[in-house]
């Protein structure tokens, strides 16, 4: 028997797809973009070089690199306060 809602898996689910979409998906489609309008990454093994140097300037610490990789879960950040902003403001329309 099962002490677990049935929608309780799903913001998990929503975080492991924020995490992939930023720490993956986001930097290959940038170095692709980057690819196509700039040219060639200058790093020999390409796309991988350039993982590895986003990667590597993260660790480091360096914010554009953090905001590259957080950027998809500060837009649903914003996106969620927004709504929880617009349902705040209706509720107390309502009750005036």
């Amino acid at each position: 028997m099962s002490n677990s809602r049935p929608g309780s898996l799903a913001p998990w689910l929503a975080i492991l797809a924020l995490a992939l979409t930023g720490g993956l998906i986001l930097p290959i489609a940038s170095y692709m973009a980057g690819k196509r309008l700039i040219g060639a990454y200058e790093g020999k093994l390409g796309l991988t070089d350039y993982l590895g140097s986003i990667y590597a300037a993260a660790g480091q610490g360096e914010v554009l690199a953090w905001w590259l990789l957080l950027a998809p879960a500060l837009i649903a950040t914003v996106w969620y306060l927004l709504a929880r902003v617009g349902n705040w403001l209706r509720e107390s329309s309502v009750e005036d």
